[in-house]
């Protein structure tokens, strides 16, 4: 096989963009007001796991000038697109679960140094908000995912930057898709009722687009989102099969918008284990938008249980 011959974090991004560069683009940010409380979901302690799973989140950053609002030690990023990838080593399986940027959950603010300075009920896309932007935006984002799924353990986190979505969409030939919205606000190129192989700046509008395209909800941005990571998984594949420095390519045009705590060697045998796993489906959590100053995703208690158990229970 060709994927013997490689450089084991290129190869690995094959793998891993086509779960990850499909996240959204500049939501509507809510901070400390909220219209409701955020609801309670069961602890873990509650759930008996199953064993050699490895957990991984993979976020979408994107700028927002909105941050700015925020009090305390903060930046631009927020992760607008987060999947939790959940590989069961024993079962040779991987199965992940899609947030909704917009939940309202427990976040941490941070200090100046690093440090908690208090948490408060907002989006849970504004967890990288706080922090440098490096690891320890990324930590805190995993920290506000853990706690909204009920202290489910997250092993290891993967980060990419907007500006990852036209590059590789452009290097694969474009990714097809039916244009089930009305764009014509946004790009009147995106023909409603149509299918149509995107290019550049379109695949950023197909997965951006939010203001103005259908009812405005995050929920119909996901779901553009699953129909894009698929079509972009086929062609990621087909590309690599077909040229075996692909891989190399990708990962120099990459290597300033992809961060991870995995180490070099972490990469290439968790790239060994992925080529062996079969994908399932991408969980997704019910519950209720509210559109107060800025738009709320209030996750329904008794969905979250149910996505905790299927993908962690025994």
């Amino acid at each position: 096989m060709i994927f013997r011959k490689r450089s084991p974090l290129g190869l690995f991004l094959v793998l891993v963009l086509m779960i990850s560069v499909c996240f959204s683009g500049c939501g509507d940010t809510a901070s400390a007001e909220i219209t409701q409380p955020a609801p309670t979901v069961a602890s873990m302690e509650t759930t008996s796991p199953r064993k050699n799973l490895e957990t991984i989140l993979v976020m979408g950053l994107d700028k927002n000038e909105r941050s700015e609002m925020l009090e305390g030690y903060v930046n631009k990023t927020q992760s607008d697109f987060l999947l939790l990838l959940v590989i069961d080593q024993e079962n040779r399986s991987i199965n992940s679960l899609q947030i909704n940027r917009d939940t309202m959950t427990e976040i941490t603010r941070l200090g100046v140094f690093g440090g908690a300075t208090g948490k408060y009920t907002a989006q849970i896309a504004l967890a990288h908000a706080y922090g440098s932007g490096g690891s320890d935006s990324a930590l805190n984002a995993v920290k506000a995912v853990s706690n909204f799924l009920g202290g489910v353990k997250i092993d290891h986190y993967m980060t990419f930057t907007m500006d990852s979505v036209a590059l590789v969409n452009d290097m694969v030939g474009g990714v097809t898709v039916f244009i089930e919205d009305d764009f014509s606000e946004m790009d009147p190129s995106l023909v409603q009722g149509q299918e149509i192989t995107l290019k550049g700046e379109q695949a950023l509008h197909f997965v951006r687009g939010r203001t103005n395209v259908a009812d405005g909800t995050n929920l119909n941005r996901m779901a553009r989102q699953r129909q894009y990571m698929m079509g972009l998984y086929e062609k990621i594949m087909a590309a690599a099969a077909q040229d075996e420095a692909f891989p190399e390519k990708l990962v120099k045009k990459l290597a300033d918008a992809f961060d991870t705590d995995l180490s070099v060697y972490q990469l290439d045998s968790l790239f060994d284990t992925l080529l062996e796993c079969k994908m399932g489906e991408i969980l997704t959590i019910e519950g209720e938008n509210v559109r107060g100053e800025f738009m709320e995703f209030y996750a329904d208690p008794d969905s979250v249980a149910q996505a905790v158990q299927t993908l962690f229970g025994s």
